[in-house]
């Protein structure tokens, strides 16, 4: 009788470990639905080379509704912490247009040559603004992602095996420096890839409009800067053998890339007024990804501080 007793003791105490486990388990931010797909269970093998995803965000400082996309992002990162990397773009639009400089609102030109000729290709702005592209799944077609499509992406882009590892270092101390980029074949493949390497800046306080409300102090963040090796990058094979290396070093000259986009926007940007710099560099960060060239479709990425503060 008591052996019964305390097994029927020893079940309770269970199921009540049980039932606690499961109502501080279903409490957590991390497990609410915006950013799960119903029914998957698989978890992300962290264990040796992660699968990461780039979400590029198509923004603009005049666009009210673009906070909220901004917010999205965040709210995507601090599920997935770095798997996933984010890119502020203010492709050419009239949500990013900026104010001519005896303005006191809305003076900064947030855009880049770079930005312009990523959205030729995808036609993001003409969409409509915010919208992104999640590892730009789906060209050309079902590119142009809606805030709360992004998350559902995510999840799924997450679950596939990466096939490249991207090493980044960096030996930027003050206005200038190289960036070394190590790519890794995790498997053959006979595909042609590219690599883009860009520069991107968090914290910048400019004005915004968010919604009815013209904020002057407003926290732009992960915007595009520069990108080092051009638009669309450089070639890095299509031909692979699993533990296939390709490297190279990356100049940094910050001084020089302020000065490019302070031409492209006092020369080329329509309304450009060429108040583009002021760069922090304790706040910028290189991101390297690689795409197919057949498709666009990013499949792998990696970011670090361009300085080791």
């Amino acid at each position: 009788m008591s052996h019964q007793v305390s097994n029927i003791m020893k079940k309770n105490i269970l199921y009540s470990a049980i039932i606690l486990f499961l109502a501080i388990f279903n409490s957590c931010d991390v497990i609410e639905g915006d950013y799960m797909i119903d029914g998957t269970t698989n978890s992300v093998d962290t264990t040796s080379v992660v699968k990461r995803v780039l979400i590029e965000d198509f923004t603009g400082h005049r666009c009210p509704n673009c906070p909220s996309a901004a917010a999205e992002l965040e709210g995507i990162i601090n599920t997935y912490g770095d798997r996933v990397i984010g890119i502020a773009i203010h492709p050419h639009s009239n949500f990013s247009i900026p104010n001519p400089l005896s303005s006191s609102q809305y003076t900064y030109d947030f855009r880049t040559e770079e930005g312009d000729n990523i959205d030729n290709i995808f036609q993001m702005a003409s969409s409509g603004l915010p919208v992104g592209m999640v590892n730009r799944i789906g060209f050309d077609g079902n590119h142009q992602l809606s805030k709360d499509e992004w998350g559902e992406k995510v999840q799924t882009e997450l679950e596939k095996e990466p096939i490249f590892k991207i090493n980044l270092s960096s030996d930027f101390t003050t206005s200038s420096g190289n960036i070394s980029v190590e790519v890794e074949a995790l498997t053959d493949l006979n595909n042609s890839y590219n690599i883009v390497v860009c520069l991107t800046e968090n914290n910048i306080t400019e004005w915004q409009k968010d919604n009815n409300i013209d904020n002057e102090n407003y926290n732009h963040k992960h915007v595009l800067r520069k990108m080092l090796n051009s638009t669309f990058g450089e070639s890095i094979g299509d031909n692979f053998n699993s533990g296939d290396i390709w490297t190279k070093n990356f100049n940094v000259n910050i001084s020089e890339l302020e000065n490019q986009n302070e031409n492209y926007s006092l020369n080329t940007s329509f309304m450009g007024n060429g108040n583009c710099t002021g760069w922090i560099e304790d706040n910028i960060e290189a991101i390297a990804y690689i795409y197919d060239n057949s498709n666009y479709e990013i499949v792998q990425v990696e970011k670090i501080h361009l300085k080791n503060n």
